[in-house]
């Protein structure tokens, strides 16, 4: 197939740790996931998503994130705890203190959260005042059952030298009054650590600021992080404060992690009243590695380990256009002739596959959906489980056979159309007549599931598309909404058993800003749910790893199109930048699938692709630092999973889903006051173990107690 995309860019503005600068040079444009500024739009010969963003360039440390030395204004009054004071009673939502519109640490505090699925206020303390009111509800309970602080003592900077808190002192007791009675933890995501406005035992080492080191923890360390190894993990563009632990009377202080010349970069903290803190010496950032390596673990901390929502991590890879010809580009950037995947490819695939089960722990059900397009594949042969190409009119249409349930087929349509603009009679029969060659091939199927091809019939279109081109280029595509998608696409769909349709992560209206790891019900037909999928920066029609480099660096290299390196990657650097990303997304715990295509797959060399050296990568990437296992689901499940997440995660944000825990009768009380919702509840005591937490999966309508146990 000849097919084209239009490859949007963006000037990427990756905001680094505490760093309010954008940190990609003006004359690079990238293109990006998610763009952030205008675009500029070319076309490269491919339809199906742009690449992957090659990077940002992080050569320049980050400015604006050194913290000054803090001042508590006095306070006016004292604010005493109502008579009426619960303390055994918390809701299920932690607060969030914020010292302003400026903050470069509220990013990093909502992922955290996010991330988990915890429901979270957010303080601006610069402009609103901290009352017991905002922290105990009218009948005497908690409202909150954990504080982050976005810095220790949320410094304001006016930018005339002085750098007050955005709480006064009468506040600061306020909050520590509150956390002393409710024994609520308190996490401080990025301080240098002294005395104002209290005191951790630690003192930050004049002169030994950093914005390159490493963390390691010690055992106390991994006790509270228990799914990381005791490897090194990078603490890289964040401003850092190394620091020694002083004796203070009253305070005991805990080293969780250490730099290479042994300053403490984490800790945990009692006060003399017994309040319990945990404190980081290094500024915070969802994009950074140290950020979301540890997320977890202090979630896990400052909840106590019960909490609405869960933290869980997957690795979906989906294979597109399996059975049919795709384009073909040599390492000289010519296109040869069309190529289509082998038996004996597909084979490979199967030992790849294993080879990547055995080898990395933490992805012991890892397996490839296969998109397969059934125009191209011949049902009238014989099964066969090994290389006898003789013995079959198509090798692969054979080897399809043998391998029917190693991989999650899943419905790619008959022929790779394009379904912007296409009758009902058409549609239906490309979705159901793919259905039935699956069916005559004995596949293993993901019925309920939908990839229509370049994720067509979903409004990223060209505007001037009248359908009477369906297996010809299209033109530049324009973002005009789901709103534009084509009715008798979505009919067929429903008709023919489809509830799950992929989307492209990086067209904007194919996925929820408002929830980074939501699916997305159609508006137009809210019984077909979207799951997006994030592009990758492995093209779609490169087999071998020159040939992936060469088209890469036409691209992204100095003399290349959009030039953002200062050279020409070799195919190990462009794996280590591409295996970043995958680890970026795997650890934000978005369920969604990355997806390439069938060129992709090809044996280059002795049990050798180019998609599995990516999962490859990011595999031992993953696996340097973390145990916590990966998640594939087959595409049925994983629409129910996406579609229960965002539906449990919607609930929480109209505020019709909540959770109290009440800890003198070890239960947590959940409450929906709007129908049946679904509800994950971390530390449920007959929850599921998944890595050392366990969590429970409810349907709630009215209450529900559910015992817990806290960590």
């Amino acid at each position: 197939m000849n097919r084209r995309t239009t490859l949007a860019l963006t000037f990427l503005t990756l905001t680094l740790a505490a760093c309010g600068r954008p940190t990609t040079p003006a004359s690079a444009p990238a293109p990006g996931d998610e763009p952030t500024s205008g675009s500029v739009t070319e076309t490269v010969s491919h339809g199906e998503h742009a690449l992957a963003a090659p990077g940002p360039d992080r050569s320049r440390l980050p400015s604006g994130a050194a913290l000054g030395p803090a001042t508590v204004t006095p306070g006016l009054r004292v604010q005493a705890l109502p008579a009426n004071v619960q303390p055994d009673r918390l809701a299920l939502k932690v607060l969030i203190l914020s010292s302003g519109p400026s903050d470069y640490g509220i990013g990093a505090a909502r992922a955290l959260l996010d991330q988990s699925g915890i429901p979270y206020d957010v303080l601006d303390a610069s402009r609103a005042p901290l009352t017991m009111d905002t922290l105990i509800a009218a009948d005497g309970s908690g409202r909150y059952q954990g504080v982050i602080l976005t810095d220790g003592a949320l410094i304001m900077n006016p930018g005339d030298g002085t750098y007050p808190s955005a709480l006064d002192s009468a506040e600061w007791t306020a909050l520590f009054e509150y956390e002393r009675t409710f024994r609520v933890r308190q996490l401080t995501l990025y301080g240098a650590p002294g005395t104002v406005p209290e005191d951790y035992g630690l003192r930050y080492v004049p002169g030994a600021e950093t914005s390159t080191t490493s963390l390691r923890l010690n055992a106390a360390g991994q006790g509270v992080f228990s799914d990381l190894k005791n490897a090194a993990i990078p603490v890289l563009y964040a401003y850092t404060y190394p620091s020694v632990p002083q004796s203070v009377p009253g305070v005991t202080t805990q080293v969780l992690a250490t730099d290479p010349a042994g300053r403490v970069l984490a800790a945990t903290s009692t006060s003399a009243d017994g309040r319990e803190r945990l404190i980081l010496t290094s500024a915070q950032n969802a994009v950074l590695l140290h950020s979301q390596l540890l997320g977890r673990g202090l979630v896990q901390w400052l909840t106590r380990g019960v909490h609405l929502g869960e933290h869980r991590r997957f690795l979906q890879v989906d294979i597109d256009d399996v059975f049919i010809a795709g384009d073909h580009l040599t390492s000289n950037l010519i296109l040869t002739t069309p190529f289509r995947l082998s038996g004996t490819d597909l084979l490979n695939v199967r030992t790849q596959q294993d080879r990547l089960r055995g080898s990395y722990p933490a992805a012991p059900n890892f397996r490839y959906a296969l998109m397969f397009n059934g125009g191209g594949a011949n049902t009238g042969v014989p099964t066969l489980c090994s290389n006898l190409p003789w013995l079959t009119r198509d090798l692969l249409s054979s080897v399809a056979r043998c391998l029917n349930t190693q991989f999650d087929w899943v419905n790619h349509t008959l022929d790779h159309p394009r379904m912007d603009v296409m009758p009902l009679s058409t549609a239906d029969a490309q979705i159901r007549d793919n259905l039935t060659v699956g069916t005559k091939l004995g596949l293993r199927m993901s019925r309920a599931s939908l990839v229509t091809g370049e994720h067509s019939g979903l409004g990223f279109m060209d505007p001037n598309d009248d359908g009477t081109r369906n297996e010809e280029d299209a033109g530049p595509k324009q973002d005009l909404g789901l709103a534009r998608s084509n009715p008798n696409l979505l009919s067929a769909a429903l008709g023919n058993g489809v509830t799950f349709l992929a989307s492209d992560h990086s067209v904007a209206s194919h996925r929820d800003a408002q929830c980074p790891s939501c699916g997305v019900p159609h508006p137009l037909r809210p019984e077909l749910f979207l799951v997006p999928r994030w592009p990758n920066g492995v093209a779609y029609h490169v087999t071998t790893p020159d040939e992936a480099t060469a088209f890469y660096n036409s691209l992204y290299g100095p003399g290349g199109r959009f030039p953002y390196w200062d050279r020409n990657l070799t195919y190990a650097e462009f794996l280590d930048r591409e295996s970043d990303q995958g680890l970026t997304h795997v650890l934000s715990g978005a369920a969604f699938p990355h997806f390439m295509h069938q060129p992709n797959l090809r044996q280059y060399a002795g049990g050798k692709s180019l998609s599995t050296d990516w999962v490859q990568a990011t595999l031992a990437k993953y696996s340097t630092y973390s145990t916590l296992p990966l998640n594939t689901l087959r595409w049925d499940d994983l629409g129910v999973h996406v579609r229960r997440h965002t539906a449990e995660l919607k609930a929480r944000a109209a505020g019709t889903l909540s959770g109290v825990w009440n800890r003198a009768a070890g239960t947590v009380r959940l409450t929906s006051s709007a129908g049946t919702v679904p509800v994950t509840l971390t530390g449920a005591s007959n929850g599921t173990l998944y890595g050392t937490v366990r969590t429970a999966r409810y349907d709630v309508s009215g209450s529900l107690d559910v015992p817990v146990t806290p960590r």
